[in-house]
């Protein structure tokens, strides 16, 4: 897969320098944006694995965790720390490190 297509397909393009570091509710807005399409974009993996069902359903809990108003940060954080694995093994293609600031910037780190 070219570098370009990775970043169409896990939206990585949308994830960058200036965004990461925006306010805490525009940082939970365009992660909350994000997961939404990466739960879908892990649900045609055209491999069916115990570890793609796996980052299904904790991409999934993060998702609904993120959704409540507002989200616990230690529960997004577990829950992200959980994901990240299994996320690594699906999609090696996601960039986690981006991720991890951006849940950072619209949760904190508590």
């Amino acid at each position: 897969m070219s570098n370009d297509s990775a970043q169409e397909t896990t939206g990585a393009s949308r994830l960058d320098a200036e965004t990461t570091f925006a306010p805490r509710q525009q940082a939970l807005d365009q992660l909350r944006s994000y997961l939404a399409m990466l739960v879908d974009v892990i649900d045609q993996h055209p491999e069916a694995s115990m570890e793609r069902d796996e980052a299904q359903w904790r991409l999934e809990e993060l998702v609904d965790e993120l959704a409540r108003t507002p989200p616990s940060p230690p529960r997004v954080q577990s829950r992200w720390l959980r994901l990240v694995p299994v996320l690594r093994e699906v999609r090696p293609d996601v960039p986690i490190a981006t991720l991890t600031q951006l849940l950072k910037q619209a949760v904190g780190d508590r």
